[in-house]
């Protein structure tokens, strides 16, 4: 039995212009111990997936499918059965700390809130605790810094407290939404690399969400490409990078920089504009934007065809799209 499944799963959000389908059909096999990365567009319903997986979508947000963690569907949960299951089973990084932390209260009262409520630790404990915690992802000085608050840190150091906050309860499963958002690079990498050797060492199960392709490619066993709510193109990892497929794939690793391109050189973009969710076209979602695109594909959605082992490409013209790997789509 995988540790997380999902089937199916489609997220709707109710606006004051009709429905926006956020997420369709989604399926998802995350094993014990896999790294999982997302990547996409803004819009493509990468973060949507995440809250709906952490039972924390808006209020005007519906799902239906299937979340099963353990065999246990998640959906079916009440709101007092899933408090038990977040930031315990299944824990969560977001994307900006300093809105995710609550600054009325110190970083280490935020640590601390978790080890008491599922670990049942004493003050004093849990405490002594979150120091240790603060200590293993890297934030100096902290029995010092566990009595700051979120605006006297870095963002760097932020967003080691929510490292900290998520591993507080040594979870099943992390999930990273966009987890080097506004940090410089040099800081990029070692948060990055933070998470990496704490996911390895707990044997934890992380899903990465990522709009940076080279993030995904180096801390990833398995990749999900989703454009318009839906997966277009999954696989292992080396498989989507050493055989890009589906048009939109093609586009984002087009629109990468390229070493020597030059000061003067201009990045490839992909034409267009990301569907508006309201009204998605009736077939395939990138069929606005896609080179490739006739009739069949504005009128029929597109049926997910496997390449090899598990390399999966949802798209009407797969064989134009495999001739397309050498010279590229865009140009």
């Amino acid at each position: 039995m995988a540790l997380l499944e999902v089937k199916e799963l489609d997220v709707s959000l109710s606006t004051a212009m009709g429905p926006a389908r956020a997420v369709r059909n989604l399926d998802i096999i995350l094993e014990k111990g896999q790294t999982l990365g997302i990547v996409g567009e803004s819009g493509c319903g990468k973060s949507m997936t995440a809250l709906a997986l952490m039972g924390l979508l808006p209020e005007n947000g519906t799902t239906s499918g299937e979340i099963l963690m353990n065999g246990e569907d998640l959906l079916v949960k009440s709101e007092k059965e899933m408090c038990k299951i977040r930031g315990n089973r299944m824990a969560m990084i977001f994307q900006e700390p300093m809105t995710s932390l609550n600054p009325v209260h110190t970083v280490g009262r935020q640590i601390m809130e978790p080890l008491r409520l599922h670990r049942g630790l004493s003050k004093k404990d849990a405490f002594t605790e979150a120091v240790n915690l603060m200590e293993r992802v890297g934030i100096p000085n902290p029995s010092e810094r566990v009595r700051n608050y979120p605006h006297q840190l870095s963002g760097g150091q932020r967003q080691r407290v929510m490292i900290a906050i998520a591993l507080s309860c040594s979870p099943d499963i992390l999930i990273a939404d966009e987890p080097t958002t506004a940090l410089d690079v040099t800081i990029q990498d070692q948060i990055l690399e933070l998470i990496q050797n704490l996911v390895k060492e707990e044997g934890m199960s992380l899903i990465l969400i990522s709009h940076d392709l080279g993030v995904i490619a180096e801390n990833t066993d398995k990749v999900l490409v989703m454009y318009g709510g839906t997966v277009v193109e999954s696989g292992a990892t080396d498989q989507i990078f050493g055989n890009l497929t589906h048009p939109y794939t093609q586009g984002l690793f087009a629109a990468m920089p390229k070493l020597g391109m030059g000061r003067n050189g201009r990045l490839t973009t992909i034409p267009g504009t990301v569907p508006d969710l309201i009204n998605l076209p009736t077939g395939c979602t990138f069929t606005d934007r896609c080179p490739l695109a006739t009739s069949e594909c504005r009128n029929t959605v597109p049926v997910a065809f496997s390449l090899e082992a598990a390399h999966k490409v949802s798209c009407h013209h797969l064989d134009q799209a495999i001739e397309a790997r050498g010279e590229g789509l865009y140009k």
